[in-house]
């Protein structure tokens, strides 16, 4: 089973809940990988020091995978889609993973919310709790193989549904044609 985390590697995205919820997984279910899949931002005030990243990988807590111009491949192999935020635009990586049918675990926040379904096609979560986080990992544990599944299912029909580039284009239209 593989968790992904895909973002810039900075504290305000949730890295310190997203390693502090592997150790705890960790400790009921040791052959859980946690990815992390993005850049580390020297030039951001609130980034994770590389020493920091590294010394959590080499402790086998999380896998460091830096990063990649295309993650889809990436996303593909993995079993679920994590993004503990503190503060979003509407995430691209979390309406993405509902495109390539991703189960969810994110922030209970703006930007994040909009792409989960509480129970549907994932988690949600509040911001700032790696526990609240750990409980929501342990009950996308706890689910069959149908179940996961089926919430890949429903993100890709929520994806198609709520962000699909065409639909936008038509509601801009309607709008801009009354006027």
């Amino acid at each position: 089973m593989v968790f992904l985390m895909i973002a810039r590697v900075l504290y305000d995205k949730g890295y310190q809940e997203y390693v502090d919820a592997a150790k705890i997984i960790h400790s009921e279910f040791p052959s859980v990988e946690f990815e992390l899949l993005g850049k580390i931002d020297n030039e951001y005030p609130n980034h994770v020091p590389e020493c920091v990243v590294y010394r959590d990988n080499d402790a086998g807590i999380i896998r460091y995978l830096g990063f990649v111009s295309d993650v889809r491949s990436i996303m593909l192999r993995a079993d679920c889609i994590v993004l503990p935020s503190y503060h979003e635009g509407l995430s691209r990586v979390l309406m993405e993973s509902t495109a390539l049918q991703k189960p969810i675990i994110t922030s209970n926040i703006p930007g994040c919310r909009e792409t989960v379904e509480e129970g549907y096609n994932g988690y949600l979560v509040p911001p700032k709790d790696a526990n609240a986080l750990a409980v929501a990992m342990k009950c996308f544990l706890s689910l069959t193989e149908e179940e996961r599944l089926a919430m890949g299912k429903y993100s890709r029909e929520k994806a198609e549904r709520q962000f699909d580039v065409r639909k936008v284009i038509e509601i801009y239209h309607k709008i801009t044609d009354k006027e």
